[in-house]
């Protein structure tokens, strides 16, 4: 998944959910900068420095760090939250490629040799123009989704009390 698949999926659902969109941006796109950085620069700086261009950001053990520096600068639980929550749906939208989710307990023998590479497939296409749609819809039609955002969450609550035995 891409730039706008990674945002447009994990604002909607923080939008969903009462947390902070841009939050939750941030936190979706950090592994990609984190790690797609490290492996550009650091081979610029020192070639076969880093062999992947998901590493250490695209693990489990990523995700309460930009939590961390997030609550250290603003002291907002739910901005905090979003972070996080971006982060963690970032690696749950790439499972369909090489992430190294619990690197460094279990060793992937392809992290040593995967490089980087632009390939979209039909996933990928699919998935951006979705995100693309899912952004306009949070951050343009910001009303609509409030309003969708009541309705999802009454028929949610309908639902419960419908399989809730009363007696």
């Amino acid at each position: 998944m891409y730039i706008l698949g990674h945002a447009g999926v994990t604002a909607f659902v923080a939008s969903l959910l009462y947390l902070p969109a841009l939050g939750a941006v941030i936190g979706a796109l950090l592994p990609d900068v984190i790690d797609k950085g490290l492996f550009v620069f650091g081979n610029l700086i020192a070639p076969g420095t880093f062999s992947c261009a998901r590493f250490l950001a695209h693990t489990f053990l990523f995700i309460p760090i930009p939590g961390m520096i997030a609550y250290a600068i603003t002291r907002n639980k739910k901005f905090t939250i979003a972070v996080m929550l971006g982060v963690a749906f970032h690696l749950i939208e790439d499972v369909n490629g090489n992430v190294p989710v619990l690197y460094p307990f279990i060793d992937y023998p392809w992290l040593h040799t995967c490089g980087f590479a632009v390939q979209p497939g039909l996933y990928e296409i699919s998935m951006e123009v979705v995100g693309a749609l899912l952004l306009l819809l949070t951050f343009g039609y910001r009303t609509k989704l409030l309003v969708f955002r009541e309705k999802f969450w009454n028929a949610v609550n309908r639902i419960k009390n419908a399989m809730t035995w009363k007696k």
